[in-house]
């Protein structure tokens, strides 16, 4: 049986969707009787029996320039050259690139698990109005307009050019791997086109469902009041500006309708949603901020939908994932691996286009025309939908499968 070192950034339960699904995959391969070391800067990452756990402050995540710094140290560390020794897969689920070199010079296969676009991106975000490949000179510019707009910093978009060059190195260390996981076919489309020569290395693998959502029934106790989830925060990429643009017209409208929003939200933004709550009497808007994740799987109980008005490539989004396996109707965009949850499905008519605030009102209003019990029997339908397209044997085969093949 093959041994696998993991170098992971960040590990369950820190981070986010990518740090869930490499916690659920190294479980599955445990499981199966694969020894497993797992490298993290995260201080008490999540323990799975079997594996062995090594905290190192040199995997803390922090910029391209820094990062690349931390792991020259690394690769010199004794107790990292000893692991490699040890093992026969390097597996890097986050952006460890620049040890992919030291582990192929050492006899390692290597495995890289992409959760966005960093192979095409320097910002590893793809926007849906941004064309799948781009020249180097627009990427440049797409580098600048990020670090001087979107990060605001003039010291980050000073420094630009040298992270740029980082990026390059990062595009090619990645070439070096054996194979590279692909969560959705959306996501592997674009990473192929704009690097043909990886073709060949690429697999697509969804990501695994948490267990416990596909063996328990879901609860759902939905009252007369449509309600709707939204779990973006004030993340540009993730909409919130949209939403903001579709409250205030169903406000309107005078659609009847309850919002419930979770995770962080400056007071600028708090303020634009007070101010939207007290004008428009017909909707109910209630902020709880970030949840524990036992505590968002309550929420779902209470949600008829999710609002997911996402502008970015996303590959395939834990959470419209969780939302079909709890029965919770995902109102979604038409962006990265989203179609291919919904197109060959009853419930296509819920997705639209990517800021049409026209299309998602007219969803919602649809949706507010159901009495409470046929969004149930819509639920329930979704929950068969996800059963059928996360099925855990189906994924843990193909998982076990690129491992095995080392």
């Amino acid at each position: 049986m093959n041994s696998i070192l993991v170098v992971s950034e960040l590990f369950y339960p820190e981070g986010g969707g990518a740090e869930k699904a490499t916690y659920l995959i190294l479980k599955y391969l445990a499981e199966r009787g694969f020894e497993i070391t797992v490298l993290t800067s995260t201080k008490n990452p999540a323990k799975i029996p079997g594996i062995r756990y090594y905290v190192t402050p040199l995997l803390q995540h922090t910029n391209r320039l820094t990062k690349l710094a931390y792991l020259k140290l690394l690769v010199k560390d004794p107790t990292f050259v000893r692991l490699l020794r040890e093992h026969s897969v390097l597996y890097i689920p986050l952006s460890a690139y620049p040890l992919i070199p030291t582990a192929k010079q050492r006899g390692l296969r290597v495995v890289v698990h992409l959760h966005n676009y960093m192979p095409v991106r320097y910002t590893s975000v793809k926007n849906f109005f941004e064309p799948d490949t781009v020249s180097i000179l627009d990427e440049f510019e797409l580098a600048v307009f990020h670090e001087y707009y979107v990060q605001k910093s003039l010291l980050r978009t000073l420094l630009m050019p040298l992270s740029f060059s980082v990026y390059f190195l990062n595009k090619r260390q990645l070439a070096e791997a054996d194979k590279l996981i692909c969560v959705s076919l959306r996501q592997a489309d674009i990473v192929i086109k704009s690097n043909p020569h990886l073709i060949n290395k690429v697999e697509v693998i969804y990501n695994p469902v948490p267990p416990e959502l596909l063996n328990l029934e879901p609860r759902k106790e939905l009252d007369n009041t449509p309600t709707f989830l939204y779990v973006g925060g004030e993340n540009y990429i993730k909409g919130f500006h949209i939403l903001l643009r579709t409250i205030k017209e169903l406000g309107k409208q005078g659609i009847k309708a309850r919002f419930i929003l979770t995770n962080k939200y400056s007071r600028e933004s708090m303020k634009i949603l007070n101010t939207l709550s007290n004008e428009y009497k017909n909707l109910g808007i209630d902020v709880v901020g970030r949840v524990e994740y036992h505590e968002l799987i309550k929420l779902h109980e209470k949600a008829w939908a999710l609002v997911f008005p996402s502008i970015w490539e996303e590959p395939l989004p834990y959470a419209v994932v969780e939302a079909m396996a709890l029965g919770t109707i995902p109102i979604i965009s038409r962006v990265g691996g989203v179609p291919e949850l919904l197109d060959d499905t009853m419930l296509k008519s819920f997705m639209y286009t990517p800021q049409n605030i026209v299309e998602i009102i007219e969803i919602i209003k649809k949706l507010s025309t159901f009495s409470s019990n046929e969004a149930l029997s819509l639920s329930h339908k979704l929950r068969n939908i996800a059963l059928k397209k996360f099925d855990i044997n189906n994924i843990s085969k193909k998982i076990v499968q690129i491992f095995s093949s080392y």
